[in-house]
């Protein structure tokens, strides 16, 4: 009974770390539409490239393809760091296929403020910034 119970216990806590994820990765495509966006409306400047920072907040499944191919609804926070010292951040979402980054359109929305009250302390925050 022991060794059964400790099979089910191993086996669901493969299942709960299993977190599927497209591949490849997919935040130099968000990155660098937004780049471009954001350049071309004349709200970044010189960009230090070794600082730029990608951080994936959420992936989900939204359902398939006509060809069957699975597709995700990927959120990305991005923070582009200038040569001048300032530093300009991005909410991206778009779609991503199991193959190809760029199923979908990437909307880009700036994050002009982030306002902190008793987060403050939250890690989660603190890993963003």
């Amino acid at each position: 009974m022991k060794r059964t119970l400790a099979a089910i216990l191993i086996a669901l806590s493969a299942l709960c770390m299993a977190q599927p994820k497209p591949e490849p990765q997919c935040d130099r495509w968000p990155t660098n539409i937004a780049e471009g966006r954001l350049k071309k409306a004349g709200m970044l400047g010189n960009i230090d490239y070794t600082k730029t920072q990608a951080m994936q907040l959420a992936s989900e499944k939204i359902g398939k393809e006509e060809d069957g191919e699975q597709l995700w609804r990927e959120v990305y926070h991005i923070t582009f760091h200038e040569t001048n010292g300032n530093k300009v951040k991005v909410i991206a979402v778009n779609d991503a296929g199991e193959f190809e980054c760029s199923m979908s359109a990437v909307e880009v929305f700036v994050v002009s403020k982030h306002l902190l009250s008793r987060v403050e302390n939250d890690r989660m925050f603190k890993q963003i910034e």
